[in-house]
């Protein structure tokens, strides 16, 4: 999926708008009544006007709403995170100072050159290369790869590659010049590309309004 595909994709995708409005208005709302001290008198229904006496009450339940969005949000929205991570990861990959496949040596050269120990006619896969995040600090590449098994012959897998596992030629500061790179791309993400900010910012907005509940409610 292409960059223009993934925005056409959202845009398109009623079931993920409306949970997105969802979070923003609740979130909002909460923010509201705590910045503003604002408060509801009647909220409007198909028979019944209600008064809300209770104002106290009325953010537990604001702040109980936004919780539950925001899983709904979270559900709707997972597919979008994956191919986010995909879009800056390939744009990291392309840095040649950072992952380089040489045809004429069939050797990746770059940083990641450092850690890449495998010869490219062995394993054409690694022009190919995928960054996957495995944990917190944790990072490794995978390449398509073949393998064979006796009972079902040639087989298509993926080879991965610990990038947190060292030795003489990759150390920890090479893998810490490799998280200052993906800071960069996903700094970049943020400010070059427009998904980025539609996606997060109604988490941010969320957690904005429940960090200043928080804040209220142990200052009151």
């Amino acid at each position: 999926m292409t960059v223009d595909e993934f925005r056409c994709a959202m845009d398109d995708d009623a079931g993920f708008k409306s949970k997105r409005r969802a979070l923003v208005f609740t979130s909002l709302l909460l923010l509201a009544l705590i910045v503003s001290g604002a408060v509801i008198k009647e909220a409007n229904t198909f028979i019944f006007k209600i008064e809300f006496t209770n104002h106290e009450g009325l953010r537990y339940l604001l702040v109980l709403a936004v919780l539950s969005c925001m899983l709904r949000y979270y559900a709707y929205s997972e597919r979008y995170h994956t191919l986010l991570f995909k879009f800056w990861s390939d744009r990291l990959l392309s840095d040649r100072s950072v992952y380089c496949y040489d045809r004429e040596d069939d050797l990746v050269i770059g940083l990641l050159g450092r850690r890449m120990d495998v010869f490219g006619g062995d394993e054409p896969g690694i022009e190919y290369p995928e960054y996957k995040k495995t944990g917190f600090l944790k990072r490794c590449i995978g390449y398509p790869s073949k393998g064979v098994d006796d009972y079902h012959g040639e087989y298509i897998c993926t080879e991965y590659v610990n990038l947190n596992k060292y030795n003489e030629n990759w150390r920890r500061r090479d893998f810490c010049k490799l998280l200052f790179a993906e800071v960069k791309y996903r700094i970049e993400a943020w400010i070059k590309y427009r998904e980025t900010l539609d996606l997060v910012s109604p988490y941010v907005l969320g957690f904005t309004s429940l960090i200043v509940f928080m804040v209220s409610y142990f200052r009151g």
